[in-house]
């Protein structure tokens, strides 16, 4: 016995595992009882068990196993950490529970997984209980699908996902074991009842029979409910609705029981990747000119599109091929299959496919003309999925245009289209924009002519009855016929929604016994979270949420304010009605018949007399003896208070005023006047007294009834003053009232007011948002997020107005002696204030259906792209509902994740997400609090700065909304601090320290803090000095809450080295320890106004200024009580009959200076606004102007007169523009789009005055901004520009003068170029005089300014100016010929060719026009110099701001337009990159320099001698995707040679003939430039590479390639992108072959070559490119990846070889000063030490050509640039870097400048500020006083080369050539004649060496000079080969010797190598230039190898080069063989 119970004395988890079975079951019974005890879910006690969890569970004693369970059971209920244990008890379950033999058992274990479900591990859950259904034991599986068929039975399928269950679906229901089969079979059922017909796509695999049996089951369930019975620890205010909801209720209440979720079948769908299955040539044969091979194509992808859900990817050329295929392609039946694609794509991609929704609707409508029945059925079923991709509000401006069309059956299609999609649509979709817009447009088409337009339209008209109803309809469809409506009302009829509507239920009446008695509001728990409270002199028990059930409703009561809500209910008026004979006599009684007579007499006299005496009367009567309605209805008798004298309605005021203060005032006297007051609040005379009597009505029937009633019969009234005023009157009423209404209501009505077109309407909102925002607080601000942004920022600036002001105590309607309406109520209704809970107030959303699973799953995604779009559909569901409800299921979880993601972007924007969602759930964060809090106290510890202070910010959001106290809760900071980094620490210490230090008492929780003290200890000593101020900065706040004693006894675990420094700590902090805990305060003395308010201030530190200053007592501010409702008044609208005169008028200034412009140009650029361009002004024109002059800040009074019906105001409008132009041009400017489109409206005006006014103020406009330099933006032009051309055709010659003077004077700040295309379009025109006008204009266009101005082309353009000659108007023929004589006196004979074929008559007068001319032909004049298109200077590509843009040329239009004709997706490109970089004309005149050539050079015969028929194959590629610039630039086409340009730049494949007389088109070349120049960017790698190579051929021509010196940035600009986008996209990704990028590199180095090679191009480069081309190079060198490639050790060289010729080629001053700003910013921003390094030997290549390049540099730029880098880099700061290398490189530039510049370098200080003073001013004047020594002058190591250099170079400039005899000179140029000829071409070369050799004296650079680059490397190459022959004629012994035999060596053996000894270096180097000039090599490769040469030889003697074996691999590298005598390129 003593055996059996020994084991009682163990602990009892020894118990629990103990080998007894017994000695277990006592332990599990114990457990079971043992947990329900711990209060704390977070005790110690439980953490002891979790690791025996599993080991309960798989217990092998069946009696035991069953108590184990219960044991768990509990353990889970009670436990924190059992969500820890969810995976390994449920596996354990599932292996020896859930089959287990005792029915208990597998009850209990159900239990046990269910509860595990409750507490958030459902996915753990479902995770093992999948597993279980591939073990072997048939039970194990069965069991498992009964567990989760149980699971999803309870909790639904937001918990149990059922998609992974769908897919085992199949393998379950074919198992072979029956009961598994069975159980399957009710997992399936249970799926269907959740899910309904979504399960039914998935079930298609299943055999016939089972679905048979399935759909058989399916149909008896019917259409029950099915309801959630178990609910999650985050759902249990779900659970408490529910469970507290009624029998009666049940059905009524959606947000309490929710329906069944519908799920859409698509979800569970496995997407498809058909972009992967489509074959290689398809784009090819999609694009092919034969219909088959399209046919063919079309038919391929058919088969794919039919999958019914597709994967997401990049489709844009899949769409743009069918978009071109749809719209252009001529075949039918290939449209017809196209459409039937495009049907499959969009149900595929669902709302993946809207990017290309809009476009495809506006391609398919249009495509509708088509009549082909089979085309037109499948376009139909096209657009219908096109449309579930966007919405009706996206496509309006499509439909619109397209029911415009001519076509009737493209508008009958687009009818029956709208029909179909209204089905779709619901009521909140048809705002009343869009309804107005859609129902005009159908109104039109229902009275064409064709009848199907007519029934299509009825039908769309009649869907949209249906789903909006007819109240809303029959606002906007005007006068139609009675048959019409009768056909609208059918089509209604018979319209089938595909949305439910769901329609307004109506209140059941509550019995008012049912209502909860009125009581005092009970004070709030100390423990409870601080709320946000208003103050309001309201029933404390009164509901908020409106009228209460069963009350009739008073009438106005739905208006503005939302009567009474927030003031307790209003009864309803019990005084009965009275008639109006009735109240006659009984105001009888009181008053003498007269005067009751009287006031309603004609005679305003008698009215006057009666009227004093009616007041005089009541003056006199006692209260109770008053009949207030009686004589309120006689006073209101016509005329009533709309009295036209006001004298007599001032009396009438005053007695209606004096009744409501001294008489039972009832509402329903209230309701006698208040509509004649409320329209005669805007009399200037007596509106401030109407003001007054409606204050006393409120006094008197209470302002929750008056204020809504005053707002409803306000906004009924036209006149906006009215409208005004009744604002302005509410805002005194709440200020004197107190906040009284209900908040809901009366934020619609400000919605309308600030909707309003006047400002003055708009004004008194925002004032009255004030007013409430002192109420309300930052909660008010939500309400008007979707307001535009200028009017925001008004409302923001009101707010900011009000903060750290409390509201007024009310001063009005309280403590009233005796209630006038039911008396009954009155202590409940004025038993004063009390306190109402803002949040209470705000109607919130619930979104949990719109947290789908999929969702979550897309936020775990591994694709990071996918999770960023999971977080914006998040952000946006959350900004759509702005408030939500608490259930927003796994989202916490989720975003906890994201908060900690590796991609540092989603982090920060799941970090901003999360502070949103704080904001939305309000007080409902604090369920969540334990699941997202980690998430943001891991991303404290980022070592990014911004994700640290977006992580505090959120974490600061969390705890305003739920209160320190529940954030700081399950040591969740103590794991954070256990475990996190040093920066979380630093981080958290401070955050906690900030927020303990002011905390109260009681809302800490301290068990959290004493968690966090052990790791607050161990942070006193880190190695972090900034966790250790962290640390030491929490000492005291902890102390404050735990007290000294409290923490003294965690220095227990401290270590005992370390408890010294903690007891310091302490001791420090224990004397600032207050002696006692702070107290809650109190709410000051002033009757409990402001005890909420102090409340919240003390809880909630971190509240917003508003809500902190609101606790404030009556009696403190007495300046804040309210003014009198006479000054109040006065002050809007002034005293005594001025009244009128002294209203409130703008001073502020007409125009106003701001930078809206550029985001007005992006936002119409983008389409978010509507693009100016109509045919008349549209009002959604005027009214967008108009909120754009609103958000510009124009005067008030300006726009009132600019937009007023009256033409004088518009006049007046002018004129104050004109007066203020002078003196605020810089706000003219700055609005200068708004003005020009307010005048182009007026354009339109019948009225000649105001164009004419117009016209002479646009003058003086153009002819200001002109003299101030300005540059007219595009946005401007094109928005002015087509308008001003239609006044050409105005019949007054006052207003066609002007209009052509703007025209000129535009050209002065605008293109002349960009101008004339309008010129163009006016041609159009039907009006003669303003064609005429227009040929003029380009007349004068031509003339000015030259051939540029003819766009798109010279050709396009004067073809269509030769056709005018053939009109029948006199004067458009005249101007026509006037035109083309101005080309002709241009272009000479070329204007024949350039009109093209015109008819003999017109060709006649042309020519008789142009005889007649030339008689008197002018001088021709150089066209001036178009202005620069300003430029917006933004950062570039690393970041750095206000960056050097070059200014590029412009686009070539027909060019771009006919690409994207051929080619969408190129001409797309081009067309964007042309845009981006705004390319314009370079106007460039034919230089006349080689006219005075003493020769003629053909340089076609040239390159055919040198070509030698070179057959040899390479690679093609397409060069029709770039156009042929040759033929561009007046050249034959040509096709570049797509050999590497490092090998052979100088040669290509084909000829290319030229005329020696051939004149290249300067303007055509710089098209052709500017156009190839934008391929260089593109992704294409063979784009690039083609048109790298055209560019080539242009460098090798020194001709042709001084055209590219004004695009040499532009150039590198792209070339720099070009290579960032290999390094860091194309080499990153392994998809991409790198052999394409390392041709790419091979063509850009080249290219670059050449230009650096070229002086004229070189130096063109300015400092921010080179600085820009120089880094990139750096890091390509400095890429790992670049040398493992093969060829990549070549390109490196060749980079290397490019870096240095930009140093030594570029603009000195420009290379030096970028190197040195490159320098500086790697020293700053960290960069490697190898970059740094680089960067610095760039540095020592500069200083050491300084001294021969002196002449060159800009001193002063330099020396600003080492005084930069030593301001930002002090010498005294280098002792603590770890290398001084770069301070020493910037200390040999000075250095190595005063030795260049000796004492005169101290006079370039210019651009330095307070230079005496500075760094570099010292070390100067201290080199300069160094005494210079022998040996390097005073320079150091470095310099000595550079000086060196110095002194050949003076020497050898000493020498100067000497001058030629005229003899000499005659004999070389007729040695250049034969050169140049085809037959003596090497005659003359040999005549040219000979004479050479005897005059070696003479210099040739004269003749050679003149010639272009290739001419002169001809001659170099060939005096070359002549040197070589003669060389070799006396050398045959010693070359044959020198070979040893070999023939293998190719001409490359001819070099001599001779004895090492006897070795001449240069002789070699002479002989290897001349063979590598025949192979083909071009000067930059000779030179480098050359210097490798060299630089070997240099090495030393031991280390010497074998030059032998170093040819011999030249050779091979280059595959040069012997025996040819050209030589093929090989890639490099």
């Amino acid at each position: 016995m003593e055996e059996d119970t020994e084991y009682l004395k163990l602990p009892l988890e020894d118990r629990c595992i103990h080998k007894l079975w017994k000695a277990r079951l006592s332990g599990y019974e114990e457990c079971t009882k043992h947990f329900p005890k711990i209060v704390d879910e977070r005790s110690p006690e439980f953490n002891k068990f979790a690791p025996l969890m599993k080991k309960f569970v798989t217990d092998s004693n069946a009696v035991a196993q069953e108590k184990a369970l219960e044991a768990v059971l509990a353990y889970v209920e009670n436990a924190h950490v059992a969500g820890r244990t969810a995976g390994d008890v449920t596996n354990g379950i599932v292996q020896k529970c859930l089959a287990a033999p005792k029915r208990g058992t597998q009850e209990k274990a159900l239990e046990v997984i269910l509860m595990y479900c409750e507490i958030e591990k459902y996915e753990v859950v479902q995770e093992e209980l999948m597993k279980g259904f591939t073990q072997k034991n048939p039970k194990v599986v069965a069991a498992s699908v009964r567990a989760v068929t149980t699971a999803l039975r309870e909790f639904g399928p937001k918990v149990m996902n059922p998609k992974p269950l769908i897919k085992q679906m199949h393998t379950l229901l074919e198992d072979r074991d029956k009961n598994v089969r069975e159980e399957s079979k009710k997992m399936v059922i249970e799926m269907y009842r959740w899910i309904r017909q979504a399960l039914k796509p998935q079930m298609s695999s299943l055999k016939p029979v089972q679905i048979q049996e399935l759909e058989a089951e399916f149909d008896k369930l019917g259409n029950e409910k099915v309801v959630q019975t178990r609910f999650l620890r985050s759902q249990q205010d779900l659970k408490a609705k529910m469970e507290a909801q009624g029998d009666e209720e049940e059905e009524e209440d959606e947000e309490v029981e929710p329906d069944a979720p519908e799920l859409d079948p698509f979800e569970f769908m496995e997407p498809v990747d058909i972009l992967s299955k489509l074959p290689k040539d398809f784009y090819e044969k999609a694009e092919a000119t034969k219909w088959k091979d399209r046919k063919e194509a079309v038919d391929l992808l058919l088969p794919l599109t039919q999958n019914p859900k597709l994967e997401s990817g990049d489709y844009h050329d899949l769409m743009k091929v069918l978009k071109k295929i749809i719209g252009k392609d001529s075949n039918v039946m290939i449209v017809a299959v196209a459409a039937q694609c495009l049907t499959g794509l969009a149900k595929g991609l669902k709302k993946k496919f809207s990017p290309f929704a809009l476009s495809f609707t506006e391609t398919i409508l249009e495509k509708f003309k088509e009549k082909k029945v089979n085309v037109v059925s499948a376009l139909r079923d096209a657009i219908d999925a096109v449309f579930q991709a966007t919405n009706i509000e996206a496509i309006q401006e499509t439909v619109s245009g397209a029911l415009a069309n001519k076509n009737p059956q493209v508008k009958a299609e687009t009818a029956a289209f709208l029909s179909r999609a209204f089905c779709y649509c619901t009521p909140t979709v048809f705002n009343k924009k869009l309804l107005k817009v859609y129902i005009t447009d159908l109104v039109k088409t229902l009275n064409e002519s064709d009848p199907t337009v007519r029934d299509n339209s009825a039908m769309a008209l009649g869907v949209m009855l249906k789903v909006v109803g007819e109240k809303q309809l029959m606002v906007f469809i005007g006068e139609v016929e009675n048959l019409k409506m009768q056909k609208i009302k059918e089509a209604a009829d018979k319209a089938e929604l595909k949305v439910k509507i769901s329609a307004p239920k109506a209140k059941k009446p509550a019995p008012k016994k049912e209502a909860p008695p009125p009581a005092a509001e009970p004070p709030p728990s100390t423990t409870a979270p601080p709320k946000k409270v208003i103050k309001a002199g309201v029933k404390p028990g009164a509901s908020s949420a409106g009228p209460a059930k069963g009350k009739k409703r008073l009438k106005g009561g739905g208006g503005g304010g939302g009567g009474g809500a927030g003031g307790g209910v209003l009864e309803e008026c019990t005084e009965a009605e009275l008639s109006i004979e009735d109240a006659v006599e009984k105001a009888s009684e009181v008053l003498p018949e007269d005067v009751v007579s009287g006031v309603t007499d004609a005679n305003w006299k008698t009215r006057l007399a009666a009227v004093e005496s009616f007041g005089n009367t009541i003056q006199t009567l006692d209260r109770s003896e008053i009949p207030c309605q009686a004589l309120v209805r006689v006073l209101a008798q016509k005329p009533g208070f709309k009295d036209n004298n006001f004298q007599v309605l001032k009396l009438r005021l005053e007695a209606l005023k004096n009744l409501a203060e001294n008489s039972d005032f009832t509402r329903r006297s209230g309701e006698v006047c208040i509509q004649d007051l409320v329209e005669k609040l805007g009399d200037p005379k007596n509106g401030s007294l109407c003001g007054e009597v409606l204050m006393t009505i409120a006094e008197a029937a209470k302002l929750q009834w008056v204020g809504p009633e005053v707002m409803t019969r306000a906004f009924e009234q036209k006149s906006p003053k009215i409208q005004e005023m009744a604002l302005k009157w509410l805002s005194d009423a709440i200020t004197d009232f107190g906040f009284v209404l209900q908040p809901k209501a009366l934020i619609g009505d400000i919605k309308k007011a600030l909707a309003h077109t006047n400002p003055g309407v708009r004004t008194a909102g925002i004032s009255l948002c004030g007013t409430i925002y002192l109420y309300m607080g930052a909660t008010l601000r939500v309400f008007f997020e979707d307001e535009k942004p200028a009017l925001l920022q008004q409302i923001d600036s009101e707010f900011e107005k009000m903060n750290g002001t409390s509201p007024p105590a009310p001063t009005r309607g309280l403590n009233r002696g005796s209630s006038t309406e039911n008396d009954d109520d009155a202590d409940d209704v004025d038993s004063g204030p009390a306190v109402i809970n803002v949040q209470d107030l705000v109607p919130r959303t619930n979104i949990s259906d719109q947290l789908t699973s999929t969702l979550f799953t897309e936020l775990a995604d591994k694709n990071w792209k996918v999770r960023n779009e999971a977080l914006q559909k998040v952000s946006n569901i959350i900004s759509e509902a702005k408030f939500i409800k608490g259930d927003i299921s796994e989202l916490p979880t989720a975003l906890c994740a994201r908060m900690m993601d590796t991609n540092k972007n989603l982090a920060l924007e799941a970090l901003r997400l999360t502070a949103s969602l704080s904001a939305a759930l309000g007080p409902n964060c604090k369920p969540h609090t334990r699941n997202i809090v980690p998430g943001m106290l891991a991303a404290l510890g980022d070592s990014k700065q911004n994700i640290r202070q977006q992580a505090l910010s959120t974490l600061n959001s969390w705890v305003e909304q739920t209160g320190l106290k529940e954030t700081v809760d399950g040591e969740v900071f103590a794991d954070a601090l256990k475990s996190g980094s040093p920066f979380l620490k630093s981080e958290l210490f401070l955050w906690m320290a900030e927020k303990l230090k002011d905390a109260p008492p009681k809302s800490v929780n301290k068990e959290e803090l004493h968690a966090c003290t052990q790791y607050l200890f161990m942070a006193l000593e880190d190695r972090n000095a900034d966790v250790r101020k962290g640390a030491n900065e929490a000492v005291l706040p902890f102390m404050i809450h735990l007290g000294y004693d409290g923490m003294v006894k965690h220095t227990n675990k401290v270590k005992p080295s370390s408890k010294n420094t903690v007891m310091q700590a302490l001791e420090k902090a224990k004397p600032n320890l207050p002696a006692k805990p702070q107290p809650k305060p109190k709410a000051a003395a002033g009757g409990g106004t402001g005890r909420g308010a102090a409340a919240a201030a003390a809880e909630r530190p971190q509240a917003s200024a508003p809500a902190a200053g609101r606790g404030a007592a009556a009696g403190v501010k007495k300046g804040l009580r309210a003014p009198s409702a006479t000054r109040t008044y006065e002050r809007y609208w002034g005293s005594g009959s001025s009244r009128k005169d002294q209203e409130e008028v703008d001073t502020s200034p007409l125009l106003q200076v701001n930078n809206l412009k550029q985001q007005r140009a992006s936002d119409e650029q983008r389409l978010r606004v509507l693009r100016w361009d109509f045919t008349t002004p549209r009002q959604e024109f005027i009214t967008q102007l108009k909120d754009q002059m609103t958000a510009a800040g124009l005067n008030r009074q300006l726009m009132s007169n600019m937009f007023h019906q009256d033409f004088k105001f518009h006049i007046k409008a002018i004129d104050a523009l004109n007066e203020d132009l002078n003196s605020n041009l810089p706000a003219c400017i700055a609005n200068l789009d708004l003005v020009l489109k307010w005048l182009t409206i007026r354009f339109f005006d019948t009225n000649p005055s105001v164009i004419m006014k117009a016209m002479d103020y646009l003058q003086q406009v153009f002819q200001c901004v002109s003299e101030e330099g300005y540059h007219l933006l595009d946005l401007e032009a094109y928005s002015f520009l087509p308008f001003l051309v239609t006044k050409f055709g105005d019949p007054k010659d006052a207003i066609r003068g002007p209009a052509r003077n703007i025209a000129k004077l535009i050209c002065n700040i605008y293109p002349a170029s960009k101008v004339s295309p309008y010129m163009m379009d006016g041609l159009k025109a039907k009006n003669a005089r303003q064609r005429a006008e227009c040929l003029e204009a380009m007349g004068n266009l031509i003339e000015v300014y030259g051939m540029s101005v003819c766009q798109p082309s010279p050709g396009v353009a004067l073809k269509e100016i030769a056709k005018q000659i053939a009109d029948r108007d006199n004067s458009v023929r005249n101007a026509a010929l006037n035109a083309l004589v101005q080309v002709y006196f241009r272009e000479g004979e070329k204007v024949f060719k350039l009109v093209g074929n015109l008819s003999d008559k017109d060709m006649s007068l042309l020519e008789e026009r142009i005889k007649r001319a030339a008689k008197n032909r002018p001088v021709i004049k150089k066209p001036p110099v178009e202005p620069e298109v300003p430029t917006v200077r933004g950062g570039g590509a690393s970041g750095r701001a206000n960056r050097v843009i070059p200014t590029p040329a412009q686009p070539a239009p027909v060019i771009t337009r006919e690409r994207e004709g051929a080619d969408g997706a190129t001409g797309g490109e081009q067309s964007s990159l042309l845009k981006r970089f705004g390319m314009r004309n370079q106007q460039q005149q034919q230089s006349s320099a080689n006219a005075n050539a003493p020769f003629k050079i053909d340089y076609g015969l040239i390159e055919k001698l040198l070509e030698d028929n070179d057959t040899t194959e390479r690679p093609q590629y397409k060069i029709e995707e770039i156009p042929d610039m040759n033929s561009l630039l007046n050249y034959k086409p040509v096709c570049p040679t797509p050999a590497s340009r490092l090998t052979r730049p100088g040669f290509t494949a084909t000829s290319r003939p030229v005329s020696s007389g051939a004149q290249i088109d300067t303007e055509g070349a710089a098209q052709a430039i500017n156009l190839v120049i934008s391929q260089v960017a593109t992704p294409d790698a063979n784009t690039v590479i083609t048109a790298l190579s055209q560019l080539d051929e242009v460098l090798q021509s020194e001709e042709r390639s001084t055209q590219l010196a004004p695009h040499i940035d532009q150039l590198l600009i792209l070339a720099t992108l070009q290579y960032r986008l290999v390094l860091n996209t194309k080499m990153a990704n392994p998809n991409v072959n790198k052999e394409e990028c390392i041709k790419i590199y091979r063509s850009l180095t080249n290219c670059l070559m050449m230009i650096f090679n070229n002086k004229q191009l070189g130096t063109q480069a300015t400092r921010d490119v080179l600085r820009d081309v120089v880094h990139v190079l750096i890091n390509i060198l400095l890429d790992p990846r670049l040398a493992q490639l093969e060829d990549g050790p070549q390109i490196i060289r060749a980079i290397n070889v490019l870096v240095v010729r930009i140093v030594e080629k570029a603009q000195f001053t420009h290379v030096f000063s970028a190197l040195l700003k490159l320098l500086h910013e790697s020293v700053g921003s960290g960069g490697g030490c190898k970059f740094t390094e680089l960067v610095m030997k760039c540095n020592w290549k500069v200083i050491r050509i300084l001294p021969t390049r002196s002449n060159d540099l800009d001193l002063d730029q330099i020396l600003l640039d080492v005084h930069n880098f030593l301001v930002a880099y002090p010498v005294n700061t280098w002792a603590e870097r770890p290398s001084d290398t770069p301070l020493r490189t910037i200390k040999t530039v000075i250095h190595t400048l005063c030795k260049v510049y000796g004492t005169n370098i101290l006079s370039h200080f210019s651009k330095i500020e307070n230079a005496q003073g500075s760094e570099l001013h010292k070390y100067l004047t201290k080199t300069l006083k160094k005494p210079k020594t022998e040996d390097d002058g005073g320079v150091g190591d470095s310099n000595r080369l550079a000086a060196a250099q110095v002194t050949s170079d003076s020497a050898e400039s000493v020498k100067s050539p000497k001058r030629l005899s005229k003899t000499a000179h005659n004999t070389l140029s007729e040695i250049f004649r034969k050169i140049g000829s085809k037959e003596n071409t090497k005659e003359g070369l040999i005549q040219l060496y000979e004479f050479k050799q005897k005059h070696p004296e003479a210099d040739i650079e004269p003749f050679l000079r003149k010639s272009s680059q290739f001419f002169q490397n001809y001659i170099e190459r060939g005096l070359k080969r002549v040197e070589m022959e003669r060389q070799a004629e006396g050398k045959v012994a010693a070359s044959q010797a020198s070979e040893n035999g070999s023939n293998s060596a190719g001409p490359l053996a001819s070099i001599q190598v001779p004895d090492t000894a006897n070795f001449n270096m240069n002789e070699l180097v002479a002989q290897f230039k001349s063979i590598a000039a025949r192979a083909g090599f071009d000067n930059t490769y000779i030179d480098t190898a050359v210097k490798d040469i060299c630089s070997a030889e240099n090495k030393g003697s031991g280390e010497r080069l074998d030059i032998s074996e170093y040819i011999k691999t030249l050779s091979s590298d280059y595959g040069i063989e012997q025996n040819k005598e050209q030589f093929s390129s090989h890639d490099q």
